[in-house]
């Protein structure tokens, strides 16, 4: 986790998602202003999908169930180089950016907090290492499972990710039963 999140800065974007400022995360937050975020769905092992529980830590939403990763797009940064960055920042996992497939784009709405969201895929080769100060927990579990969850109790998930999901597992429902494989053969 970065030094002092409030200064990070990022590139605001119109309702087309064109580049129009720069404005520091407190500013973007506290103003409701239009910015860029991703999302990325990890997959652990056949029809397995990691989750993560935010750390107490988070000023946004914290002990709350989310993607395996998400973060903001900072200021100059492409949404890809963003999901690259925060699934090691996150997680420790180093990807190739050619690893990742993109499931989605979402536009912003207030379900996103103001932000644009690119949602990805992968699968994961290699042992978590998740920072404490972003990630309290992971789980694994079948999109199923994470749907009945959600339906059963739904404050236990980020405000985003109850929004993103249905979209999403439709996508990566696709993914898993189409030709598109990684490295070790198996769809994201």
């Amino acid at each position: 986790m970065k030094g002092d999140i409030g200064e990070e800065i990022f590139d605001l974007v119109d309702r087309a998602d064109r580049v129009v400022g720069k404005a520091s995360r407190r500013s973007v937050h506290k103003n409701k202003l239009l910015h860029r975020a991703v999302h990325v769905f990890i997959r652990s092992g056949p029809e397995r999908w990691i989750l993560q529980k935010r750390s107490s830590q988070k000023d946004e939403e914290p002990l709350l169930w989310t993607t395996s990763c998400s973060g903001h797009v900072d200021s100059g940064e492409t949404y890809l180089a963003a999901a690259v960055r925060e699934t090691k920042e996150e997680l420790g996992l180093t990807l190739e950016p050619s690893e990742l497939i993109e499931v989605f784009r979402s536009s912003a709405c207030r379900e996103t907090a103001n932000e644009f969201v690119r949602v990805y895929a992968c699968s994961c080769k290699d042992d978590l290492s998740p920072d404490p100060l972003e990630v309290l927990a992971t789980r694994e579990l079948t999109l199923a499972e994470i749907e009945e969850e959600m339906e059963g109790s739904p404050e236990a998930f980020c405000n985003s990710f109850r929004h993103l999901f249905p979209f999403a597992r439709k996508r990566m429902k696709s993914y898993i039963s189409s030709n598109c494989s990684d490295s070790d053969g198996r769809s994201p």
